[in-house]
């Protein structure tokens, strides 16, 4: 039996010239070079120098890496392939859900402190982990709320961002105020093992910033013109 010392020797070694040609695909090969390149692959395979195909990323890790913040100055989207409990205001997706506008006297300062006192009335666990301007040259472009809120699986994430509507649309009920954009997102998920399916919160999400726009008695954005109905 050829060990693998004999087929390194082997493939290393020049063969004899006029061993005459083969047809391969439509052209004459030489033999030479068709035995010397099985011969290497042979050699490369035993050695194991074949490259190993990619892993597949297991959703159980990508599900307990969250990414929290703003992303580009926005509010971020729902990672809906490895966690469905969240709703976002930049998700295109069913975990999308509508900004909220604030009333026309609401400077950007009141509406934060508003904000604040409503999500932190919802749990005696919850609290402020985050909050800072969005701009520390212009103060008044944004701030930025970030909130631990106990959930069904844990301690989920809920993030604000507070600023301008500088969007001008000529609605003739379009009323001045701030826009209020968020995310609700599980703090992490559960699977059933070995299903790689998560389990729903059955929809905590959705409830949680509903309970917190009424509370706070804000309007969907874009129920200028007509009262929204969910």
């Amino acid at each position: 039996m050829t060990s693998l010392l004999d087929l390194l020797r082997l493939s290393q070694r020049r063969l004899p010239v006029d061993l005459g040609y083969c047809e391969c695909e439509g052209r004459r090969v030489p033999r030479q070079g068709r035995r010397a390149g099985l011969l290497s692959a042979a050699a490369a395979l035993l050695l194991g120098n074949v490259p190993a195909p990619a892993r597949a990323v297991s959703p159980y890790k990508l599900a307990s890496e969250l990414d929290l913040g703003l992303l580009k100055g926005r509010i971020r989207t729902c990672p809906g392939n490895v966690n469905p409990n969240c709703v976002s205001t930049s998700s295109l997706s069913d975990a999308y859900q509508s900004p909220w506008k604030t009333p026309e006297q609401t400077d950007m300062n009141e509406a934060c402190q508003l904000i604040k006192e409503v999500v932190l009335g919802l749990s005696p666990d919850a609290s402020l982990e985050a909050f800072s301007a969005v701009s520390e040259e212009d103060p008044e472009r944004g701030k930025y709320l970030q909130f631990q809120v106990p959930g069904r699986f844990g301690l989920d994430k809920v993030e604000f961002l507070v600023r301008p509507d500088d969007l001008s649309r000529n609605w003739e009920g379009d009323t001045p105020g701030l826009l209020v954009f968020y995310r609700s997102i599980a703090g992490s998920v559960k699977y059933i093992y070995p299903i790689q399916q998560p389990l729903s919160d059955f929809g905590e999400q959705k409830k949680r910033m509903q309970q917190v726009r009424n509370e706070l008695g804000w309007k969907l954005s874009g129920c200028e013109l007509i009262e929204c109905f969910e």
